[in-house]
């Protein structure tokens, strides 16, 4: 049986340390090749240490200077963020305090439409935003992407504001604050952490849309880095794969400075949220 055991204990370390090696291999390769000037695809430490892939980045790319896309999926993805907050937020409000008919048809509806691929509906959309005049704007591509992400988010907010007490905002009533007033005093800071899961959950899956973005957005000028990442493929297959390393460990930091701001929310709202 004790040898069975360290078998067994064997083959769970050799599972743990290949999974390691799998996702952590091209880590390190990103790495490496970001800080090597004469980067390519095989697997090698430079020979000399350089930061010349960051300041070319300064370069233009196709008429733009790549961080420029960074700043526009920043900017497209706190603004998705925020307005799906928000509107999860209140959606759920209603749907947990008050019934009416249809509710439950109307949960399922947000449940499919979810389920929907972005592909499918991309074409809709573009037919629809050029009748209006929104194609190449990015107050179109953040209205498309909030609601695109707003289904799921709103179920995560459901699940949160139901499992505060509705008598927590009676006795606030009773003491003599209005509905708004218990909403905003009781209610949203009981629902912090539930706020920042689905304000995080809604900034990264915004961060990773591409889509969307590549459907509507023609203009360098205003995509996001998930589409301007085509433009370091050049032509016959040319790849400059210490710029693209580079700009790929660039892009992958503000998404990471967010979760740094936010975990500490962030890990009581995903407790509350398996706990139920």
């Amino acid at each position: 049986m004790v040898k069975a055991g360290y078998i067994a204990l064997l083959v769970l370390w050799v599972f743990l340390v290949s999974v390691a090696v799998f996702f952590g291999v091209p880590l390190v390769w990103l790495v490496l090749s970001a800080l090597d000037p004469n980067a390519s695809p095989e697997f090698r430490v430079p020979s000399t240490i350089s930061f010349e892939n960051f300041v070319r980045l300064a370069e233009p790319v196709s008429g733009v200077p790549p961080y420029m896309w960074i700043i526009n999926s920043t900017i497209i993805s706190t603004l998705v963020a925020t307005i799906v907050t928000i509107a999860s937020i209140l959606a759920a409000y209603v749907l947990t305090r008050y019934s009416f008919r249809g509710q439950g048809a109307m949960l399922t509806a947000f449940i499919v439409f979810r389920l929907i691929p972005p592909l499918i509906l991309a074409l809709p959309i573009m037919i629809l935003y050029r009748i209006w005049g929104m194609m190449n704007t990015i107050h179109g591509l953040v209205l498309a992407m909030s609601a695109l992400i707003l289904p799921f988010t709103m179920m995560i907010a459901e699940s949160f504001l139901k499992s505060i007490p509705v008598t927590y905002e009676e006795a606030a009533m009773v003491d003599g604050c209005t509905r708004l007033g218990a909403f905003l005093k009781i209610t949203l800071p009981l629902a912090a952490p539930g706020i920042a899961t689905i304000w995080l959950l809604a900034f990264v899956t915004s961060w990773s849309q591409f889509v969307l973005p590549l459907m509507i957005i023609r203009t360098p000028s205003l995509m996001p880095a998930s589409v301007g990442l085509q433009f370091f493929f050049g032509e016959y297959g040319r790849v400059e794969y210490g710029k693209l390393s580079a700009f790929s460990i660039l892009y992958s930091l503000p998404v990471l400075i967010v979760f740094l701001i936010v975990q500490k929310y962030l890990k009581k709202g995903i407790a509350g949220l398996v706990s139920r």
